[in-house]
């Protein structure tokens, strides 16, 4: 298997796709090829699936480069982790949102400021695709990047390319689902739960005891209603207003919907690490690397998604259960369009990715679901087309952003503030005729 990962110096998802390759699968042959723009983080992470794989002695082989088209070249796999100039650009629209009285929209995947941050990460996503589609048209991108389900939906809609889309916020935890458990007080594999919905816009479908079957939905609800705080209080509101409980954190979910004085939106970069944490575990990597330090140590903890785990099922044809992915729906949400992305479970059987239905959605989240998907759907669009009317569109019908003239005026100072980036990529390639706003 050859696994190429797009952002290879990302200290959290990069070690864990290390670890999830070489120690956890131990896939053989393996060939790791790991590209980030800053070379010497690549280069570093090159170096400690070396060591692993020395004494592991699983023969895999790693190699670092700056460029994309090597790296993709005859790929099985593709991982794409990247978020371009991350931080740095998020604090450009910080001050743009702010300048204008609009902080609560400094938002990662919704509102104006997801808006901004799905023109960058799209612009990478297709530029990738297109790559693929050259250089391993048969690979899989399994996408990592936010806004994970505007990414996803780009790359399916406009390319040949299969695309999978990996966020694990609706477990609550590293290992499957575990915020429903520890909220009834019981033990993560005492439950089965089952989440659907949208990336970061999940809900409870079903709770039961995993020995008797019991439902335990009623006590979830219960829970709920009992909980005290900050993010309590904005579940019981939703569950109140939806007839559903959301999973995972709760500002997540808000970035969605309409501002809320109970919301803690975002004041500085929401992406791991300060510049001095980012130093210090370089240089935990980099000893690592060198053979300074055990690899175990700096792979403790890590991230929560596991796309290696699916790639390795899909290659050599292995059943496996995924709790949670997404993909483009084919009736596993019967009240949402198909094609459209979804996040539901999963099996892998026959080499091929199955979700797995879902009767209905719980409360009015169906409806609820259909309109945040709507708004996905018309951003990859214009991010692609790099028609400027359907952003206005997805303005208009966004439930999290409150003043639409407003919005659109920002839009256009975004746009021109990350020019260099979206201009410069795949903004607007396939677009036939740029239509005013209407």
């Amino acid at each position: 298997m050859k696994l190429a990962v797009i952002g290879a110096g990302s200290f959290v998802f990069a070690p864990t796709v290390l670890k999830d390759a070489i120690e956890r699968h131990r896939i053989a042959p393996c060939e790791l090829a790991l590209v980030d723009l800053d070379l010497e983080a690549a280069e570093i992470m090159a170096g400690m699936a070396r060591c692993m794989a020395l004494e592991l002695e699983t023969g895999a082989t790693a190699w670092a480069t700056d460029d994309r088209r090597r790296a993709l070249d005859a790929c099985d796999f593709v991982i794409l982790c990247a978020a371009p100039e991350g931080a740095r650009r998020w604090k450009i629209d910080h001050e743009i949102l702010e300048h204008h009285g609009m902080a609560d929209q400094s938002r990662e995947c919704g509102g104006l400021g997801g808006l901004s941050n799905s023109l960058r990460s799209i612009a990478l996503a297709i530029a990738v695709a297109r790559d693929m589609e050259e250089l391993c048209p048969n690979a899989a991108l399994l996408d990592v990047t936010n806004p994970m389900p505007r990414v996803v939906t780009a790359v399916t809609r406009y390319s040949s390319i299969r695309t999978y889309g990996f966020c694990n916020i609706a477990d609550g935890g590293p290992a499957g689902h575990e915020w429903v458990p520890r909220l009834l007080g019981r033990e993560p594999q005492s439950m089965e739960v089952v989440t659907a919905g949208l990336n970061h816009f999940a809900w409870l479908v079903s709770a039961r005891d995993r020995t008797t079957g019991a439902d335990l939905m009623d006590a979830a609800k219960a829970a709920v209603r009992n909980g005290t705080g900050r993010e309590f209080t904005l579940l019981q509101r939703w569950l109140a207003r939806y007839g559903a409980i959301a999973t995972g954190h709760p500002d997540h979910t808000a970035e969605y919907l309409a501002p809320d004085p109970d919301v803690r939106y975002c004041t500085r970069p929401p992406y791991h690490g300060d510049t001095e944490e980012r130093k210090r575990r370089r240089e935990q990597l980099r000893a690592a690397a060198d053979g300074v330090l055990d690899w175990r140590e700096v792979l403790a903890g890590g991230s929560w998604e596991h796309p290696v785990d699916l790639a390795a099922a899909l290659h050599f044809n292995r059943d496996r259960a995924v709790g949670v992915i997404n993909l483009p729906n084919d009736n596993y949400v019967p009240q949402l369009p198909a094609g459209r992305i979804v996040e539901v479970p999963a099996v892998v059987a026959g080499g091929k990715v199955h979700g797995t239905p879902i009767d209905r959605m719980p409360g009015t989240t169906a409806e609820l679901c259909r309109a945040v998907s709507d708004v996905h759907e018309l951003v990859a669009e214009g991010a692609v087309t790099g028609d400027v009317a359907r952003l206005e569109e997805a303005i208009e019908a966004d439930p999290a952003i409150p003043d639409k003239t407003q919005g659109c005026k920002v839009l256009a100072e975004l746009i021109a503030a990350h020019w260099d980036i979206i201009g410069s990529g795949t903004f607007g390639s396939d677009r036939k005729t740029q239509r005013p706003r209407t």
